[in-house]
């Protein structure tokens, strides 16, 4: 019976155990087959002592062994675990180690570890700051359970919306909304809100009887929603109870509120008595009965809730109002949650066809046409509800991608600067690495030991931008909201603190890792007869300066890109701030009245109206005085259809025109041009010809003849004379293009609006008309709400404020990049006029003048710059392309913007290198020589 065989195994030279390394992939192979070579050795030695032949000893002893390959497996496997153990511990010991030594090493170099964690914090901070509101905005998701379930119905940036006349497809009326939630199959609920308006506010007296109540009203932020708001986003209150279906019925029947839980603990301290405490809202009464979830502010992101109202309470808090019933008033979001098993797509179609058969069922007269244009044009909205409704994500999305990409710019050229430092800092390790390496320290353990430095810097930059972070992202949205910030919840969460720490490792691996790999390149015979300065591990070799030069190129156009972009940003700014509106924009005021509140109608209404415009022209330094519905740059804009004279429409949207109601000499009021016929005057009144003016837009397109004067217009069946022209005015927008646009005397129309507008016309500085003027429509009656007074340069700043931030941010980062990129050449000309000191002491020994070197210095600069510009100027062109929809009278090919980047960009190189450069031009040539 033969014996059972080892696997086979290389066959070796055997080395003598003293002289044997203790390594390689195969040595716990080679430990286990000794061992077991070894047993059966000493057994086969006992069996020929008691008198066996030395083969039948042998093949007994293998017998007694047993399976040699079972055993062999299952010592491989305890060893290779034990080696395992082993490695880990070792590892971690290693790892201990090299943070150790690292911390100490970066404490004694503070004034370099000062600098790379200045560039980090600012680089990490900066990424880290528009991920914050990246996040907030875009990528968060309400904090309801199962939020993926839900979906908005309707225009979800329509917050703040009312429309008037027509139903809307995108918004919702009342009964449109008890017909959705009637009828539809596919959801589970679906609720409603709309818009408050101002509240005001006062807190009533407690159950103790103690007076509470505040002189002055407050204006918290309030919705009103259906009875089932917080059942359908399965929410429930933090203390007391949310809205019972009986208080969804009837209107008026059921004075209360719900408050959110920040508003708790802000204006009542946390007090658990706060609710069935009474606050009086617009002069209603409401009881608390509950206090929101703690974290929840609402379904509307940029737009924190600190009260709910039912919404048959509308017509309580706002007097004078009936919205409820009216089915031309579209004011409502509606969301649903879907029923178990419905799709998004299957939704959509029950939801949109519920819609259309209400809309077509109801309109009666003109709405019909109306209502059938309006469902040809715009599909009914209908998309996922995860991250609520929001205004403002549709406003900055773009403009916080941009940001986001500028900031990541500057996060890589902040990159290669830090890479830069690190290899001039390694120059000044070589002998260090050489040493380590000669007492038997591996390559790799070398690199990652440096790699433990840049981990640790980048941890520590880290931990500071996240103090940038929170700084920055405040003042972002300080510069985004203009006169007021917007009130979005940009907080450090974990979702914040995972990004950070991702960052910091992905940029600690690719600022350390080509540094950490050159610095352990090191010719040991060379670099330990070397004593002098700056052993490095490519010493003699211009690898390393190369490399240097690489990354100052990639500075440069990433800088080029940066700037170009800037420059670009920074004149459109420019343009939108200066442009020409069509009006005396640096001249007026513009103050918005709710007399409505106030319960002025019909003719009480008129009355007052004069009255206001007599006070205020009263008022010193106001020259003229004129009102209107919508007024200028309110963000509230009217539309209709018309017919005209001799004009046959080729589509419906050819008889959509914007239209506002105005005053008499509205036109000499605002500073507009006439271009043909009159203002409005006294004469058209209520009892004088129906009578319209166009603007120029209109003009051209309903009568391209140039013959206007006298023409009609049909709005609504009512026949209208055309009396004047007035150039385009920009009411509303500065990015807008001239729309069609209608002027309508306001007392002709058959209801005088209860909120309007007055123009007010200054004839010096209007910001100090701004108080006279508020005292002067408070003195013609105290209960009436004055809601804003407002130079006209105010309201337009705030229209332009999202083109602001993004202009001002880029213009910091851009000289923040421009800073990196010039202290990376500096770094790099520093670093090669200390390598090349003998080389200028024999051209200046060779009789070459300081002037020569100093050029010499300055043009290896300025063609590191060149460089960067050849390669960074195709990029610019190719990515400022994605800029072009934020972009006002620029062109993307604007050459201005290039000279001026690629102008400050060689002024920056020729500062960087001149200072070395001078300094190489100083060297005496015997000195020079010395040092070799």
């Amino acid at each position: 019976m033969s014996a059972p065989r080892r696997p086979s195994r290389a066959v070796r030279e055997p080395l003598p155990r003293t002289f044997r390394l203790d390594s390689g992939p195969d040595r716990v192979e080679r430990d286990v087959d000794e061992e077991i070579d070894f047993h059966i050795e000493m057994r086969t030695r006992r069996l020929v002592d008691a008198g066996l032949d030395p083969a039948a000893a042998r093949a007994q002893a293998l017998r007694r062994f047993g399976d040699l390959s079972a055993v062999r497996t299952e010592c491989l496997t305890i060893d290779h675990q034990r080696e395992r153990a082993m490695q880990r511990a070792n590892h971690l010991e290693d790892l201990r180690q090299d943070a150790g030594y690292a911390v100490r090493t970066l404490v004694q170099n503070k004034g370099f570890t000062a600098i790379v964690l200045l560039i980090l914090a600012l680089g990490i901070g900066a990424n880290t700051a528009m991920f914050t509101l990246v996040d907030a905005l875009l990528l968060r998701t309400l904090p309801v359970p199962h939020a993926d379930r839900l979906v908005t119905i309707g225009d979800p940036t329509r917050t703040g919306s009312l429309s008037e006349g027509s139903p809307r497809v995108n918004l919702a009326s009342y009964p449109l909304y008890a017909d959705l939630r009637a009828q539809n199959q596919s959801l589970s609920g679906v609720y409603a809100s709309g818009r408050t308006g101002r509240l005001d506010a006062i807190i009533d007296r407690d159950s103790t009887g103690s007076a509470r109540t505040s002189a002055e009203a407050e204006h918290p932020r309030g919705r009103f929603v259906s009875g089932n708001y917080f059942s359908v986003l399965q929410l429930h209150a933090s203390l007391g109870r949310t809205f019972a279906a009986d208080e969804d019925r009837v209107p008026g029947d059921d004075p209360v509120v719900v408050i959110s839980h920040d508003y708790w603990q802000r204006r009542f301290a946390g007090d658990r008595s706060a609710v069935g405490r009474t606050i009086v809202v617009n002069g209603t009464p409401l009881t608390i009965v509950g206090v929101g979830p703690v974290g929840f502010t609402g379904d509307i992101v940029g737009q924190p809730i600190e009260m709910w109202i039912p919404l048959m309470m509308q017509p309580s808090v706002m007097p004078h109002t009936e919205w409820m019933d009216d089915r031309k008033i579209s004011w409502l979001l509606m969301m649903g949650r879907l029923k178990p098993g419905v799709s998004m797509e299957q939704a959509r179609s029950d939801i949109t066809a519920v819609i259309k058969r209400s809309l077509l069922t109801n309109a009666t007269g003109d709405q019909i046409g109306s209502v059938q244009r309006d469902l040809r044009e715009e599909d009914v909205q209908v998309g996922p509800g995860a991250r609520g409704f929001s205004y403002y994500r549709s406003a900055y999305s773009a403009s916080l991608l941009t940001l986001m990409a500028a900031v990541a710019l500057v996060l890589l050229i902040a990159c290669a600067n830090i890479a830069n430092l690190l290899l001039a800092r390694a120059s000044a390790r070589g002998r260090e690495m050489s040493v380590r390496m000669a007492l038997g320290a591996g390559r790799l353990r070398l690199v990652q030991q440096l790699l433990t430095e840049s981990v640790i810097l980048a941890v520590a930059g880290g931990a500071l931008g996240l103090l940038v972070a929170y700084w920055g992202s405040q003042a972002l949205l300080h510069l985004a909201g203009g006169s007021s910030p917007i009130p979005l919840e940009a907080q450090i969460d974990g979702r914040v603190l995972l990004f950070t720490a991702l960052l910091s490792f992905i940029t600690a691996v690719f600022f350390g890792l080509v540094p950490a790999v050159r610095a352990t390149r090191v010719e040991l015979a060379t670099a330990l007869r070397t004593q002098g300065r700056g052993v490095a591990g490519t010493q003699g070799r211009p690898g390393k300066l190369a490399l240097g030069k690489l990354l100052v190129v990639a500075q440069v156009a990433l800088s080029m890109l940066l700037l170009v972009g800037t420059g670009m940003l920074v004149r459109s700014m420019k343009k939108l701030q200066g442009a020409d509106l069509g009006l005396a924009r640096d001249e007026l005021v513009i103050a918005e009245v709710d007399a409505q509140r106030a319960g002025y109608n019909g003719p009480r209404l008129a009355a007052l109206i004069r009255d206001l415009v007599t006070r205020v022209e009263r008022v010193p330094g106001v020259s003229a005085v004129t009102y209107s519905e919508n007024g200028i740059f309110s963000g509230t804009e009217s539309g209709t259809t018309l017919e005209a004279e001799g004009y046959t429409a080729r589509a419906d949207s050819d008889t959509v025109v914007a239209y506002d109601d105005v005053g008499p000499a509205y036109f000499h009021a605002i500073g507009a041009h006439l271009m043909q016929g009159r203002d409005f005057e006294a004469r058209d009144n209520e009892t004088g010809p129906k009578v319209a003016v166009i603007n120029t837009t209109a003009a051209r397109f309903f009568f391209p003849d140039g013959n206007v004067i006298g023409r009609h217009l049909s709005v609504d069946s009512t026949a209208r004379e055309i009396v004047g022209v007035v150039a385009d005015v920009e009411e509303q927008g500065v990015r807008e293009p001239p729309s069609r646009r209608v002027y309508f005397p306001m007392v002709q129309m058959n209801e005088l609006p209860g909120r309007f507008k007055l123009e007010v016309r200054a004839t010096g500085d209007p910001a100090r008309l701004v108080v006279p003027v508020r005292r002067a429509l408070q003195a013609a009656d105290p209960s009436l709400v004055v809601l804003s007074v407002d130079p006209l340069n105010d309201l337009i700043g705030d229209s332009i404020s999202r083109d602001r931030m993004v202009a001002q941010v880029v213009t910091f980062f851009g000289a923040l990049a421009l800073v990196l990129a010039a202290l990376g050449l500096y770094g790099v000309m520093a670093y090669a006029t200390v390598r090349r000191t003998s080389e200028f002491g024999l051209r200046m020994a060779l009789g070459a003048e300081p002037g020569d070197v100093t050029r010499l210095m300055l043009r290896e600069a300025l063609i590191l710059t060149v460089g960067g510009v050849i390669i960074g100027l195709p990029v610019a062109l190719m990515a400022t392309r994605l800029l072009e929809s934020q972009l006002f009278q620029v062109a993307v090919l604007d050459v201005p913007s290039i000279v001026l980047a690629i102008v400050v960009l060689s002024i920056s190189a020729a500062a960087a290198g001149l200072l070395p450069a001078i300094r190489a031009s100083r060297v005496p040539p015997l000195e020079a020589l010395r040092v070799e």
